[in-house]
């Protein structure tokens, strides 16, 4: 990039090239705008090209073009009802949710983006089906395409050097570290990412995670939020995060969080299930953790797998060698080093549940080993009115969707810190807010270093609550610069 050619001055300079700085970006330079986009790490991969590259439109017209009725409010009383109570950013919660689906009609028709709705991914706390992502979806080529996309713009400067922003009468000046000329910008959009690297950072704000393997982006340093907070800034949800409870020992792949709604389950070393599987992949983490050895063994069934064709980050998975396969319990208890009749006692329990929560009318399995025989037993007590009927879950599981059955599969997984979802405070349209909640003048933020959609630990993180923020609050902010 020329010296001259960043010399000047702009709309609106963007620090941060993730998934909310080149949203918004791309959103401000369609309207007109012209932008600086700086990206200091760029040779790094970023939390969105770590991540799944999911995110929820609920009331998209993907989505209703493949039958399913979605709105905005739905995926909001998703949202509330898996949040711990008052844990939802209210403040910017109603406008993320309203602008999604303009986000979808954007990408589709002024960007050009090969978005899809997926109709095939399920996940804990969605009541429906509402992703979109490319297909198969993957977070690397999103971003790869999305890089392409802001490089492509002639309305955008998109530059890797690095630069030290600084206010400048109404607006800002980027002082570069080469000595070049500095960058003029009206506004500034800081779109850096959290604070997950920073393990004092961690250790202070979320301690549960302490220690925790981070895989996310090696760049999230909270810079940018100390920046912020150097201007001014108030902080809020500075405790939450999202957690991955499907992360392979390593934190080179994960399994994704397709395989429990499906109807897998997971057990500790000594066979057995420790928590109700449907809590979430970010609330999982802390409970992996708490197991012998800080892991726990992801068990699921062939048929399963044949549904995760989509899922880029499973087929990672399964190309790395990190997924056993068996076909009765006894291979699978050997291969993965668990006692192989507390395993079968397992199974014969996820069974049992399975046959009762499909009211008796499914045979409970047909499997050819001996979990199967136990399986059918217990399934039989709990379709009928025997002493042995199992009621419920005790670790509270509302619904088995199936009964596993061979060829097996499984997978070892740990807990892990993917991001942190507290940050910078903000009003519905991204302007960075003061301790006495007034915007502090031509500031905005968005993605990484500003305050979530949720806080309060990792339990209250809905699946795809990261892109939701950063596309949604990065439309807005797109809109308010204008």
């Amino acid at each position: 990039m020329a010296a001259d050619t960043l010399a000047g001055t702009f709309d609106a300079a963007v620090l941060g090239a993730g998934a909310a700085g080149m949203l918004v970006a791309l959103a401000a330079q369609a309207r007109g705008q012209r932008v600086l986009l700086v990206e200091p790490h760029a040779s790094a991969a970023s939390n969105f090209a770590i991540s799944g590259g999911l995110f929820p439109a609920a009331g998209s017209r993907l989505q209703a073009a493949a039958g399913v009725h979605d709105r905005p409010e739905d995926w909001l009383r998703d949202l509330r009802a898996f949040a711990p109570e008052g844990a939802v950013n209210e403040r910017i919660a109603t406008a993320v949710a309203e602008a999604l689906p303009r986000v979808v009609d954007f990408l589709l028709d002024e960007a050009g983006a090969p978005v899809r709705f997926l109709p095939d991914t399920v996940a804990p706390g969605h009541r429906t089906l509402r992703f979109h992502s490319v297909q198969p979806a993957s977070g690397a080529a999103f971003a790869a395409w999305f890089r392409s996309a802001v490089q492509a713009r002639p309305g955008i400067v998109y530059t890797p050097r690095r630069a030290l922003a600084r206010r400048a009468g109404e607006g800002f000046e980027l002082d570069w570290a080469d000595g070049s000329p500095p960058a003029r910008a009206r506004a500034l959009v800081l779109a850096g990412g959290g604070f997950g690297a920073d393990a004092a950072m961690v250790a202070r704000h979320i301690p549960a995670m302490a220690g925790a393997l981070h895989n996310g982006s090696a760049t999230n340093d909270g810079s940018t939020v100390a920046l912020g907070v150097a201007w001014g800034a108030a902080l809020w949800g500075m405790d939450g995060y999202q957690g991955q409870g499907h992360t392979n020992p390593g934190g080179a792949t994960r399994l994704g969080m397709s395989i429990p709604p499906l109807g897998g389950v997971l057990i500790n070393r000594d066979g057995q299930r420790f928590v109700r599987e449907d809590v979430g992949p970010s609330a999982l983490a802390a409970h992996v953790l708490a197991q012998p050895g800080g892991v726990a063994l992801e068990v699921f069934d062939a048929a399963i797998e044949a549904q995760l064709g989509n899922a880029s980050a499973y087929q990672a998975a399964r190309a790395a060698d990190q997924v056993l396969q068996a076909d009765t319990v006894e291979d699978l208890a050997a291969k993965a080093g668990v006692p192989a009749p507390a395993l079968r006692r397992t199974l014969a329990d996820v069974a049992a549940w399975a046959a009762l929560f499909a009211d008796g009318t499914q045979a409970a399995l047909h499997a050819g080993d001996t979990a199967g025989e136990d399986a059918r037993s217990q399934a039989g007590a709990a379709a009928g009115k025997g002493r042995d009927r199992p009621e419920a879950d005790p670790l509270g599981r509302e619904r088995f969707p199936r009964a596993l059955q061979p060829p097996y599969r499984a997978s070892w997984v740990t807990g892990a810190l993917s991001h942190t979802q507290g940050g910078l405070l903000t009003d519905a349209d991204g302007r960075v807010l003061g301790p006495d909640d007034r915007p502090l003048p031509g500031l905005y933020a968005n993605g990484g270093c500003a305050a979530g959609l949720v806080a309060r630990g990792g339990e209250g993180y809905l699946p795809g609550n990261g892109l939701a923020q950063a596309f949604g609050l990065g439309w807005r902010v797109a809109q308010a610069l204008a």
